[in-house]
């Protein structure tokens, strides 16, 4: 018994981490079943928790012309994938990969196994990301964001003190996945505030997605954020 308890053992220590290899869309509708995302209204609830600073902010933002992703900058993982999302999961030796379906905005995090935050992060758009097992879950701390994205579309600001818990699980016999998140900023945020979703595995493969592959998409645009910038010029002279 005590040699079959040692085989086990050993089989069980070296099965590694579970492969979710896929890629999931952000389920909605039907395709929840008796899932209950946490805070669907996402927008209300950061609102409640934000600074009077951060909100005076929020409310002076133009939604058109200062929208980093509508200009084909990086939207920052916050609004991917919690907002409209979907990603191909790639796990590696040392990492997991996410790759975001609007990757020109929301890019690759990547989730690093094997070590610890870099001490001096220089601030970026998706921020530093390490991750550990704890059973079947992935739990997920990322650090070393920039402040030039926002934390849902509705123009929420965060500072570089912002702070991403993420555990991660597989549910519906891996059919889905559940990501659970955890939002501090001790700067913008008067708390933490916390949501969740669910993505349903869709595929296996990511399709292209073009940044503003239409050349009168980009000008429509372009011209829709500078208008009011027109207007006021004129109004001064």
């Amino acid at each position: 018994m005590r040699w079959i308890a040692a085989v086990l053992f050993s089989v069980i220590a070296h099965a590694g981490p579970p492969d979710w290899t896929g890629f999931y869309s952000l389920a909605r509708g039907k395709d929840l079943g008796s899932f209950k995302p946490v805070n669907l209204n996402l927008h209300e609830v950061i609102v409640a928790h934000l600074q009077p600073w951060a909100r005076a902010k929020m409310e002076a933002t133009d939604g058109v012309a200062d929208d980093p992703g509508g200009t084909c900058q990086p939207d920052g993982i916050f609004r991917y994938p919690s907002f409209a999302g979907s990603f191909l999961w790639l796990p590696l030796t040392d990492k997991i990969l996410i790759v975001y379906n609007e990757i020109n905005t929301a890019g690759v995090e990547r989730v690093y196994l094997n070590r610890q935050h870099p001490k001096n992060l220089l601030p970026t758009w998706n921020g530093d990301s390490i991750g550990h097992w704890e059973g079947d879950t992935l739990v997920v701390d990322t650090i070393g964001f920039n402040d030039k994205s926002w934390l849902q579309p509705g123009m929420e600001p965060h500072s570089e003190e912002a702070h991403l818990i993420q555990r991660i699980r597989q549910v519906g016999n891996g059919a889905f996945i559940e990501i659970t998140n955890v939002v501090e900023d001790r700067q913008a945020l008067t708390s933490a505030y916390t949501y969740s979703r669910y993505y349903k595995r869709t595929g296996e493969s990511l399709a292209e997605n073009v940044c503003a592959e239409d050349p009168q998409v980009w000008k429509d645009f372009r011209r829709k954020a500078l208008q009011p910038h027109l207007e006021h010029s004129r109004e001064v002279r």
